[in-house]
């Protein structure tokens, strides 16, 4: 198993390109397909964006990422303080039902990425936010993996 870990301070740090930092290197390392790397970066890249801007409401606030390469997948948790949000609880029906020429922008990024991996968990968790973002390996992983990961 090979695990990287990341704490990103949400007010101070410009999160997509640390978050596609993170997991390019993630990625990189599992031998994830070029595909398999966009959904997950989109994934992970939405919800840490969604954290900053309504859990956070904009302020301060960490955000922590964690990813293990394991035999056959590769999981990324990101972790929060913020209030309570399950992201699979997010109905998007009310804005699907609006014809498209009207509909507002926005508010379709948590349905495309969570559909997208091969499997998303939720828990709140002595008082934080887990989301979970699982990537089946199609060939297994790299064992000596990215810079800045350790083997476990």
């Amino acid at each position: 198993m090979l695990a990287c870990r990341l704490k990103i301070d949400v007010q101070h740090v410009s999160l997509p390109g640390v978050v596609a930092d993170f997991i390019e290197a993630l990625a990189d390392g599992a031998g994830l397909t070029s595909r398999q790397a966009y959904w997950l970066r989109l994934a992970t890249d939405e919800i840490t964006t969604n954290i900053a801007q309504h859990g956070y409401r904009g302020g301060a606030g960490l955000v922590e990422l964690s990813g293990e390469i394991e035999r056959d997948r590769l999981r990324v948790s990101i972790e929060d303080d913020a209030p309570p949000f399950d992201p699979a609880g997010y109905d998007p029906a009310p804005r699907l039902a609006v014809p498209p020429a009207l509909r507002e922008e926005g508010g379709y990024g948590l349905l495309l990425a969570m559909g997208k991996v091969d499997e998303f968990h939720y828990e709140y968790v002595g008082g934080r936010n887990r989301n979970t973002l699982i990537m089946r390996l199609l060939g297994g992983a790299n064992a000596d993996g990215p810079g800045g990961c350790r083997a476990g």
